[in-house]
Parts: C-alpha cells; structure tokens; sequence
C-alpha cells in the first residue's frame, strides 16, 4: 500500500508541477504605444512598450523599503503588482499584436556592476575625447593629463556604479562647460529630492515653496544659515559647485539650487542635508531636509511656483497694444516650430510693440532662431555666429617641436577658424516694423543664446531686458561606449560673435538687468514683463 501512495504521489508531481511552471504571467492589453505607471500612486511618467527588448526592466531601488506597490495603466487595461526587494515580477503588455515582456525589479542594494578595466576605459575615453576635440582647451586653468591621472585612483577606488559616474562628474565639472557632461540614466533610481524649492537674493538663500504638510516645520521665507554645519555659501563653494557646468556666477547660483534639478537638491535618497535657518518671525531652528520628493509628488504646495508655458510658441496680449511672443524653446524634434509661429504670427503685425520672450528657452535648433530673425532685423541679411574647431594633423605635430609655426599642434592647440556666414532674407518676408525688446533669463541657453549672438553686435538690434543667459552654446560631440547605459557629451565647437569674433565665454548682460527682491518674487509680480512694456511705451511714444 506504501508503494501504491508513493507510486500516486509521484504521477501527482510529475503531472500538475509542469502545469503549474507553465502557468501564464499576466498580461495587460494597450492600444497606444505609451502608456502610464505609478510607484506608491506616484505617477512616474510615460512607458515606453518596445517588444523587441526582452524583458524590458523597470528598476527600482530604495535603501531600507521591503516592498513596492505598483501601477501600469494603458488605455484599456492595467495591472497592479506587490513588488518584493528581489524577487522580480515578470508580466506581458500586449500591443498591435506584438507582446512586450516586461519586468520590475526591486532591489535594496546599488548595482555594483563595472570592473575597474570598464571604470578605466570610460575615465580614458572622456580624457582622451576632450583632449583632441574640447572646443576650451586653451582655457583649462590645469593640466589635462594630471588632472586625468589625479582621477585614475579615485575612479578604481569606487564601491558601486553610482559611485563610480558621480566620480565622473566630479571630473567632467572641472570643465565648466554647459554642453560637456556625463550622463548615467539608470542613476534616477537611486536618487529623490528635497520637497522645496530655495532662490537666492542678494547672496542670501531663501525657502520660496514648500510642500502643505512641511509648512509648519520649514516656513516660506525661512533663510538658510548653515548646511551641515558650514555657512550656505561655503557649503555650496565645497560640495555643489565642483559638479556644476558653468563658472559663470549668475549660472553657478542658478544651478546649485535651481527647483528638484538642483544639485543641492538632487541626491541620493540616503544623503543627509541638516539646516539652520531663521524664520520670518526670527526663530532659529535646526533640522534635516526630508529626501523624499518623489513620494510627495502629489501633495499640494504653497509658496510661489513659476509660471510653466503652455505652447511652445505662442502670443499673449499686454496693455497698450503690446504683443509678447514666446518662444518657450527653439527645440523642433517632435514640433514644426516654424510652421506654428507662421499660423500665429499675422497677428503680431497689429501690435504697436512687440516683447520677443525667450526667459523659458533653453535651446533647440539654431534654424528656428534664424527664421525668427528674419522679422525683425531690417536688412536684406544677416550674420549668423563665426566659429572655431580644433585641427589635430599627426605630421604638423611631429613637426611642432621644432617648427614654430606648428607649435600649436604639437601642444594640442591648433584651431579652424570659420568666419560667420551670410544668412539671406527672403523678400517675401515681411518685417515687424514696430518698435522690440527681448527678455531672456538664466534659463535661455544654447540655441536661445545663439539668438541673442546673432544680435547683439548689431547697431539697430532690439533692447535686452532681463537677467544674463545661462552662458553656454555650441555642437556637443556624443561619446558612447559607456558602461552601464551611460554617455558622455563633449563641446567641439566655440561660438564667436559674428562682427569682433571675440569668443563667447560668458552669458549675456541685458541692457537694463532687472532684479527682484524675495517679496517682489513671493506676490508672482512679473517684473520683467513690467520693465519690458515701460520700455517699449517710451519706443512708441518716440515714432
């Protein structure tokens, strides 16, 4: 009878153990290639179904959380999924027929992936890329080569990938330039923000929006003293602006503190950032930022939140007849930005004034600034920017250190030197023949700034009102071949002004700089625009 028992338990498991292995993984039905999905009903944005990867893997990481709950939701279907730390749920999105299997992946541990030949490799080929191609090497206030073996050890002492690209950051930062970086998209996951958002006035950091429930602990107008014991501004001088872009003061301050994107902000979860600060009613209180912005995403704020655009161009209606145009980016990928400013801009020919608004612009392609030029400059031409390249010759460098002429290629030095082209105005277009200003911000960068080149040595150009550009433009190089889903850019050419050819370094000053106190800033007062139209009504008072 044993026999019997074990003889049926046998088939038992040799029969339902397959069925149970094959057990379909769920499956959910999307008739649009996009579709949403929440961690802890925080929505993360847009996901992406791509059948041809397989699993594609959403990660997730927290330090201490045993579990996550999450969301995906199409059009006409979702799933929902208890996600435990290492145990990976696979599920299927079913979309024009094809199947995309799909996986979330929970993990309490850093990925810790790169061998120190990946670390090396990667650290070689920024080196070596900027050394032959860095549009600034003439400018580099080190020596490249020892700074570069300064990073050697520190790259092969890091303990896991995060660490490893924050390294690399470090040494990309010492570059200050806005279009050479590194970039480690699977870095995200490890990192969340500081729920507030801080601006400086006068030197001085203030707290201009916090989150409803943090309210009472970090009051609006709160300034911060301290940051880990160290005055603000030696704190920020030590440990912000190493990594930052741009040595440009204006910039430098801009993005140290600039909204979530901001480096002090922008961390990992398990960085620590304790404040002292003094309150609106003079109490002196010390505690620690929470680090946990994606969480609070979807409560509410109080305290002044800039003013997003709606359109990438569009037109709204001041007093007195004056139009603003704004070109909120000049970035045409997935936008004919030309076609959309040529449905609206007839009735920009009934304005008596006109504010070209570009303090949201941060770049794009240079062509969509070119056909707005073509408006309002009144020649038949124009001159875009001059520009300049680095030229390696193997033979003029062999003959460098003994041929002067070829010194500057045997030191690395050599550069082409374009002068600017003639951009022709069709004599179809017909101009804005009413007086102009151009407000731009710390945020116009790139192709915006490009814009502002083009004009700013022109004797007729329009008045420029506002606070310096952000200080950076030119035709970044894309370096792959980073490990771990990683790429780094670096900056190949050096815009000159079209007419001095002086190189552009540094942003551009407006004509008249327009700076707000933190009450001025708080009421949502727009003191640009203000300034813009006073200008503009004494321009038309003159015609």
């Amino acid at each position: 009878m044993e026999k019997i028992k074990l003889f049926i338990c046998g088939l038992l498991c040799f029969y339902i153990l397959p069925l149970q292995a094959q057990q379909p993984e769920p499956a959910m039905h999307s008739n649009e290639r996009s579709i949403k999905y929440f961690v802890e009903s925080v929505e993360q944005g847009g996901w992406r179904i791509e059948p041809s990867v397989n699993p594609d893997i959403l990660n997730l990481y927290h330090p201490a959380k045993k579990t996550y709950n999450v969301k995906f939701v199409s059009d006409i279907d979702s799933l929902v999924f208890t996600v435990k730390a290492d145990e990976p749920v696979y599920f299927s999105v079913i979309y024009k027929g094809d199947t995309a299997h799909t996986a979330i992946e929970f993990t309490n541990r850093m990925a810790n992936t790169l061998s120190d030949a990946e670390k090396l490799y990667a650290l070689s080929l920024f080196w070596s890329e900027v050394k032959y191609n860095f549009a600034f090497i003439d400018k580099l206030k080190f020596d490249l080569d020892s700074m570069y073996k300064a990073f050697i050890p520190k790259a092969l002492a890091t303990a896991n990938d995060y660490e490893f690209y924050d390294v690399m950051k470090l040494f990309v930062g010492s570059f200050h330039d806005g279009h050479t970086n590194v970039n480690y998209n699977d870095g995200f996951q490890y990192t969340d923000y500081i729920p507030m958002t801080m601006q400086y006035f006068n030197e001085e950091l203030y707290i201009t929006s916090v989150k409803e429930s943090l309210k009472d602990t970090f009051p609006l107008g709160s300034k911060i003293i301290k940051i880990n014991g160290l005055p603000t501004n030696e704190y920020i001088r030590q440990y912000i602006e190493p990594y930052i872009d741009s040595d440009f003061s204006p910039t430098v301050r801009y993005l140290s503190v600039a909204s979530t994107s901001g480096l002090l902000s922008a961390k990992l979860q398990t960085d620590t950032l304790t404040v002292k600060y003094i309150t609106p009613d003079n109490k002196i209180l010390i505690n620690r930022l929470p680090r946990d912005g994606h969480s609070r995403e979807n409560e509410p704020s109080i305290g002044y939140q800039p003013k997003y655009w709606n359109n990438p161009v569009e037109i709204t209606w001041q007093k007195d007849g004056i139009a603003a145009l704004a070109f909120n980016t000049f970035n045409n990928q997935q936008i004919d930005l030309i076609a959309q400013f040529e449905k609206i801009k007839d009735t920009l020919y009934q304005a008596k004034g006109i504010v070209i608004d570009l303090r949201n612009n941060r770049g794009g392609n240079t062509a969509v600034g070119w056909h707005l030029l073509q408006y309002i400059i009144k020649d038949d031409y124009f001159l875009n920017f001059a520009w300049q390249t680095r030229i390696n010759s193997g033979v003029k460098k062999a003959a460098g250190n003994y041929r002067e002429e070829n010194k500057d290629y045997y030191n690395n030095r050599a550069y082409l030197t374009m002068p600017a082209d003639t951009v022709f105005i069709p004599d179809t277009i017909k101009r804005f023949n009413v007086p102009i200003v151009v407000l731009f911000s710390t945020m116009t960068v790139s192709a915006a700034e490009d814009f502002l080149i083009i004009l700013y040595e022109r004797p007729d150009r329009p008045l420029f009102i506002g606070q310096p550009s952000y200080g950076s433009t030119g035709s970044p190089l894309l370096v792959l071949g980073f490990p771990d889903n990683g790429f780094a850019r670096v900056c190949a050419l050096r815009v000159l002004f079209p007419y001095s050819m002086k190189p552009f370094s540094e942003g551009i000053q407006p004509d008249i700089l327009v700076n707000y106190t933190f009450e001025e800033f708080m009421s949502g007062k727009d003191k640009d625009m203000e300034t813009a139209i006073l200008e503009l009504q004494k321009l038309i008072d003159k015609k």
